[in-house]
């Protein structure tokens, strides 16, 4: 009995040191490791991070919390990779509970100025509230003594020399202190516009990436992590610049880099596209593709002269493909079928505070026609217009633009680019060096009435006028009204040798003006319908 007693106890004991040895073996190793950020692909909307980092990884089952990542991640996007020996169990984003939303520097030196200046005010608002105060209180002793019928004169005159100079000392000082406030407010006005500003430029909080790992050896494993965050992106701008008429345009491709993701970007490689990212995402399904006439739609090509002297159009013209010269800034661009990426060859830093950052993609320099346009019917302007073709060689994208001729900025106009046209047609801005001027010609237009119908005679002068040192060509529209009804019978009487589009009412005239030269320009035309109805013109 003594000797299988003494056997269970050996076996109890085994299987209780096998247990230690068996949690030993399997305990989790909880590890903190700050990754360094190394890449950031930034796309319009988000932004794909990049870290890397070495971690010195027991045998076993680990934690590794990777501080110092994204605030906002697409978790469907995170893609952690090591070593053969090392396979990830599970990873979770989460808050880094250690940090807060940071201020920038700027933020709080604006922040500080201010309270500074809110207090300086408030301080005076108190002191004037304080002489106030004495005020009432000299006010009302003077009144009580006053109502004493046992006061004498001479105690009146005594009380008169005593309150006299406190009274006139306290307004004085009230009238002081006004002016002192009346100075202060536009000061805390302009520290509060100046703050304002800044808002939303804070830094978030950072997050974490709370990862699950088994090691088959112990020893230090590489780590690589890539993931989708939110609070980034981009957008185009552009400065498109004409020195004069005879040089190519120059257009600068930059880029309105933000970012607010919690992890400031330091000294990481950039690369910015203009597509969007597909990790995590469904998979495409082609749906039926159903063609349909066009509907017919009005042709008003006069009308719509401002918005194309105003924003980017497009005409159709066909045109030989021109060379396209174009400068190398440290970007290399490469070209998909789909998209268009830009890798910024020096590294880059940007905070974490929503600011924009401009950053330099492209510059080119590009053959253009220019020429001037006017439309004096619906605009008393000219505006210089620049023709771009071969334009989809630039790869450009939606965006804004500054607009210079000749080193001074003329306007903004928005680019976009979004069409299958061969030519550009981009605004460059008025050009009040060349005026035009579109009166009716009373005498030469007149109303008749001949049995039921009346007939209407409208006779217009265009006078163009050429200010500028250099000889200039000026495409002049205008038009004709078009009749809408059978009834309503509309004549060009005198073109003046404009070309005539029938089908618009549009006619055009290509003027040529020496230096100082003016030139006008005749046109008129008839209208005769039922002398019951009538017509706005």
């Amino acid at each position: 009995m003594v000797k299988i007693k003494t056997m269970k106890n050996k076996h109890a004991l085994l299987i209780a040191i096998g247990a230690i040895l068996s949690a030993t073996t399997f305990a989790q190793d909880k590890l903190t490791i700050k990754p360094e950020l190394k890449h950031v692909t930034v796309f319009t909307s988000n932004a794909e991070l990049l870290h890397e980092t070495s971690v010195n990884l027991p045998q076993g089952s680990s934690e590794i919390t990777f501080t110092h990542v994204a605030s906002k991640i697409d978790e469907n996007t995170i893609q952690i990779g090591s070593t053969p020996s090392v396979t990830i169990l599970s990873v979770r984003a989460a808050k880094d509970p250690t940090t807060e939303e940071i201020k920038s520097p700027e933020y709080l030196e604006y922040e500080a100025a201010f309270k500074n200046e809110q207090n300086k005010l408030t301080e005076l608002e108190n002191e004037k509230q304080t002489e106030e105060s004495i005020l009432k209180l000299l006010e009302s002793n003077q009144k009580i003594t006053s109502d004493n019928s046992g006061t004498t004169v001479s105690e009146l005159i005594k009380m008169t020399e005593y309150y006299k100079p406190k009274y006139l000392a306290v307004k004085n000082n009230i009238s002081t202190i006004t002016e002192k406030i009346e100075l202060q407010a536009p000061l805390v006005k302009l520290a509060k516009a100046r703050l304002d500003e800044l808002k939303g430029q804070t830094s978030a909080a950072s997050g974490q990436l709370i990862v699950q790992v088994m090691n088959s050896s112990a020893g230090i494993k590489p780590f690589k992590m890539t993931y989708l965050a939110l609070g980034a992106g981009w957008k185009a701008a552009y400065d498109v610049r004409a020195e004069n008429l005879k040089q190519p345009l120059n257009i600068v491709y930059k880029a309105n880099v933000f970012q607010n993701t919690g992890v400031d970007w330091t000294n990481v490689q950039l690369q910015l596209s203009t597509g969007s990212p597909t990790q995590g995402g469904m998979l495409p399904v082609l749906q039926p593709w159903r063609l349909y006439f066009n509907k017919p739609f009005a042709r008003t090509a006069v009308g719509r002269a401002p918005q194309l002297l105003n924003e980017i159009a497009v005409t159709t013209t066909k045109r030989n493909l021109a060379k396209l010269e174009m400068a190398a800034p440290s970007v290399v661009q490469t070209e998909n079928q789909m998209y268009t990426t830009f890798d910024i060859e020096v590294p880059y830093t940007i905070i974490s505070n929503n600011k924009t950052h401009a950053v330099n993609l492209r510059e080119y320099e590009t053959p253009v026609t220019f020429k001037y346009v006017s439309a004096p019917g619906i605009d008393p302007g000219v505006y210089l217009s620049a023709e771009l073709t071969n334009y989809e060689k630039l790869n450009l994208i939606p965006g804004e633009a500054n607009i210079f001729v000749e080193n001074m900025i003329v306007g903004k106009t928005r680019l976009d680019p979004a069409t299958t046209a061969d030519t550009l047609l981009l605004s460059m801005g008025r050009d009040r060096l060349i005026q035009v001027k579109r009166e009716l010609v009373e005498d030469l237009s007149q109303v008749k009435t001949f049995g039921n119908n009346k007939t209407q005679l409208f006779t217009y002068e265009i006078s163009l006028k050429n200010n500028k040192k250099t000889a200039v060509s000026v495409e002049l529209n205008d038009q004709y009204p078009l009749s809408t009804d059978k009834a309503m019978d509309i004549e060009l009487r005198d073109k003046d040798g404009a070309s005539v589009d029938a089908e618009t009412g549009i006619l055009r005239w290509n003027v040529k003006m020496a230096p100082g030269e003016t030139k006008n320009i005749k046109f008129s035309y008839s209208i005769k319908y039922p002398k019951d109805e009538s017509i706005t013109l």
